[in-house]
């Protein structure tokens, strides 16, 4: 089997092997998304003799994580035809991947996995979070504070007016927001644009400014809102009100990718009433994963306290990242000291983005010197250590925006 780099020469026969492996691709929406030159800086293909077998898509990818923006990759798709598969050729191609990409010095890949344990097999950890609201307009609270905001919608299907004000939304979101937004190549941020059932609404003041903008399709009564974001309560609530003009063509909603922290309590009067109630879904998908830890780890601590903690990496796909890293006093170093704790690649991921705190990889067992079953439960005072490591890496919200 040779694996090597392709090209858009390539095309149909990926659309081919995608078609095969996912019943929910639709290669007509896809057409732009293959013919974007930007796609084909990283797609890679693996040959048995001279016929594709399987393709991999990755991209390049600015995330921010802990507010700090990082070069990543972000892995779009893998596929491989049915009678090729379980003969470790993801894994292949994915340490090609890897490989070239801390050439680079690329320190993330990022993913939505279609098998979940597989990928943390290979070092991935669950990194950000997304819920998913589904509720009856019924529950939509009436009462509503003044916003002074312009409502424009419209289909986003060759509209310029929607295209700039959506971009102008998501440059400034990329801007000011606290959550893990992302910036895309082409392919992937123009794609919302040619699809034909997509809306928008977006919520702008009287200098043309966006204050929040909202992505849907609506069929049978239903919207469906891929994308609802705001830069301020006004435009929260202006959003809302658009929701609220359509009682009489809308009987329930579901709202995708919805941050962690969303304010509930602005949009809706309670979650149960008369036997309608709201569903929150945990939708959180992406999966991210360290390439280097050392520079990683240095970039993403809180240099202020000056006592310090030694972590121990386990890599079991990279045994260069089977290191022991001082932190603390302002700086992370390897070191040889013994370690105060133990952690697994694919959770140290977790830590890093702020997903879980110490505290809780700890309770969870994650975080550990000896036995994870003689780690106490409930409300057991946590070893000094890990509250060190608390206040180096503090939970924070994460929230897969994109």
């Amino acid at each position: 089997m040779e694996i090597r780099r392709i090209d858009s020469a390539y095309k149909e026969r990926i659309i081919e092997i995608f078609s095969m492996s996912f019943e929910y691709f639709e290669p007509e929406e896809s057409e732009y998304f293959f013919s974007d030159p930007s796609l084909w800086d990283y797609v890679w293909g693996a040959f048995d003799r001279e016929r594709l077998v399987a393709a991999y898509i990755s991209y390049k990818y600015l995330a921010k994580i802990r507010n700090r923006i990082f070069e990543c990759r972000y892995v779009e798709a893998v596929a491989t035809l049915p009678e090729y598969r379980n003969g470790g050729i993801t894994r292949k191609i994915l340490l090609r991947d890897i490989e070239e990409a801390k050439d680079r010095g690329v320190h993330f890949i990022m993913l939505d996995p279609f098998k979940h344990d597989f990928y943390v097999k290979l070092g991935f950890g669950l990194g950000f979070e997304s819920l998913e609201y589904t509720f009856d307009y019924s529950l939509l609270s009436g009462d509503m504070e003044e916003d002074n905001l312009k409502l424009v919608s419209g289909k986003l299907f060759e509209k310029d007016e929607m295209r700039e004000l959506i971009s102008q939304t998501r440059k400034t979101l990329w801007e000011t927001s606290r959550y893990t937004e992302a910036i895309e190549i082409d392919a992937c941020s123009q794609e919302i644009f040619h699809r034909k059932a997509l809306f928008s609404a977006v919520a702008i003041d009287d200098r043309g400014l966006s204050h929040g903008m909202m992505i849907y399709g609506k069929k049978e009564r239903k919207m469906v809102i891929e994308s609802f974001a705001f830069i301020d309560l006004a435009g929260l609530y202006a959003l809302k009100r658009f929701l609220l003009n359509h009682r009489d063509q809308i009987a329930t909603f579901e709202m995708r990718k919805m941050p962690p922290d969303f304010p509930v309590e602005l949009l809706f009067h309670s979650r149960w009433q008369a036997g309608r109630e709201l569903k929150i879904m945990d939708a959180s998908s992406r999966m991210v994963r360290v390439l280097d830890p050392l520079p990683v780890v240095s970039r993403l601590i809180d240099t202020s306290p000056s006592e310090s903690v030694v972590l121990k990496i386990k890599d079991r796909l990279l045994p260069e990242n089977n290191v022991k890293i001082a932190i603390g006093n302002g700086k992370a170093e390897i070191s040889e000291a013994v370690e105060d704790f133990e952690i697994e690649i694919s959770d140290l991921a977790t830590l890093l983005t702020g997903r879980l705190s110490p505290m809780r990889l700890w309770r969870l067992g994650k975080l550990r010197v000896g036995p994870w079953k003689n780690i106490p439960w409930g409300i057991s005072e946590p070893p000094g250590k890990v509250r060190i490591l608390e206040s180096i890496f503090p939970g924070v919200i994460t929230h897969n925006a994109i």
